[in-house]
């Protein structure tokens, strides 16, 4: 057995970690000095993991772990995180109604991207915090990781936020895919975002990571495609938190923007899942009201919510327009620009308080390729104070129109199995 500093030396030398260092790590995680972590994790940041590497890793933080029973037609879904991205709340009860079981593991907001756990969260009394026993016998769920779930991985990721070392590939697939495979899953798709609002800017790096989680995923024995989704432009016409949630109702009664459907289409049928049915036939709805309700949701609140979102969901009351300054077609919205100005109101986090404000959020009231006149608006905006100029300058500059129509592409760039 190495000890932490000949693993420490071998890795800044260029060599790679055995996978009984990685047992090792993840079996001593509470106990190793976080210096030494630390410089281990930019040992792999500077020199790489090696796909081997990668999948040992994992497999340690697996296995250091509970892990919850595979079983046949379980499965699930990961993003990487955009704006907007709202599709795990739709898919998730859809996938439910077509007899799959959904244990979703999810996440909080990070930087600009919004998380399907905040966005749970506005519905008044969701729990998202559910033990590891109320999640083994649940059909479908969204909620938190546990503490018993991969827990090297709480520890490390903790020390990347600080030490520089989130973006590397191998770490990031690492992540993710133990978390998902302690599901027990027999499928998994996963929605790796690209473009200006996503964490990997270009196609090339969207590649790499993608085909890092579906070669991790499948040495685990999951079933794993990877869809690789443009992130320049946010997804739907909703964005803050209440207001996703208003979208993903409107999504189950078979009225939601094509592109966030195209998205939810795209990964049920990757699963190996038709659910177009239960979404025009209202199946899919009623589990969601399930849901809702086993996760601690009283009857009359999903009652209300399905009815009339707004009538239980918090909504800022001042609202400012965004109009277009001049005419044309609506050719590009900057997500990135839209999802960090959000943040500012309060729908995310942008300093060391875990607070956000479920009711402020945005509303788009053009869809790219439309015509539009100068003066028609083009975007609301909810927050709890009226906006100052250079943030209402800065909406304005995120939006941009160009004189001859702009036809929008499917938002799927390339799929990876």
């Amino acid at each position: 057995m190495q000890s932490m500093p000949q693993i420490l030396e071998a890795k800044r030398d260029g060599k790679e970690i055995s996978l009984e260092s990685f047992k090792f790590i993840c079996g001593n995680i509470d106990s190793i000095p976080r210096e030494q972590l630390g410089a281990l994790l930019m040992a792999c940041q500077i020199n790489g993991l090696s796909e081997t590497e990668t999948s040992n890793l994992t497999y340690s933080m697996l296995n250091a772990g509970e892990k919850m029973t595979v079983q046949p037609n379980r499965v699930d879904k990961h993003s990487t995180g955009g704006v907007g991205d709202k599709m795990s709340i739709i898919l998730a009860p859809a996938l439910r109604a077509v007899g799959a079981t959904v244990p979703m593991l999810a996440g909080r907001g990070l930087a600009h991207t919004g998380g399907t756990i905040d966005k749970l969260e506005s519905i008044p009394g969701f729990n998202t915090g559910l033990t590891l026993e109320e999640m083994k016998n649940n059909p479908c769920f969204i909620s938190r990781q546990t503490e018993d779930i991969a827990p090297a991985d709480r520890i490390l990721y903790s020390i990347r936020d600080i030490t520089g070392t989130v973006p590397q590939i191998g770490l990031i697939t690492a992540s993710i895919i133990s978390k998902k495979a302690a599901e027990g899953l027999e499928k998994l798709v996963l929605d790796v975002k690209c473009g200006n609002a996503a964490f990997m800017k270009t196609h090339e790096d969207a590649r790499a990571l993608a085909r890092s989680m579906v070669a991790t995923g499948n040495s685990l024995g999951m079933q794993v495609t990877a869809q690789i989704t443009e992130m320049d432009n946010p997804i739907g016409n909703m964005f803050g938190n209440s207001h996703e949630i208003v979208e993903c109702i409107e999504c189950l009664k078979g009225q939601g923007p094509d592109d966030t459907m195209e998205l939810v289409y795209a990964q049920a049928d990757a699963l190996g899942f038709d659910i177009r049915e239960v979404i025009t036939n209202g199946r899919a709805l009623q589990e969601f009201g399930k849901m809702c309700e086993r996760q601690g949701v009283s009857a009359e609140t999903v009652t209300k919510l399905v009815d009339n979102p707004w009538s239980v969901l918090q909504r800022s009351d001042v609202i400012t327009e965004i109009n277009a300054q001049s005419s044309g077609y609506l050719s590009e919205i900057d997500a990135y620009e839209i999802g960090t100005i959000l943040c500012e109101l309060g729908a995310g986090r942008t300093g060391s308080s875990p607070d956000i404000n479920h009711g402020v959020g945005a509303v788009l009231s053009r869809n790219l390729g439309e015509s539009v006149n100068q003066g028609d608006c083009l975007l609301k905006i909810h927050s709890t104070e009226k906006l100052n100029e250079s943030i209402k300058k800065r909406l304005e500059d995120s939006i941009k129109l160009s004189a001859s129509k702009h036809v929008p592409s499917s938002r799927i760039i390339e799929i990876i199995s």
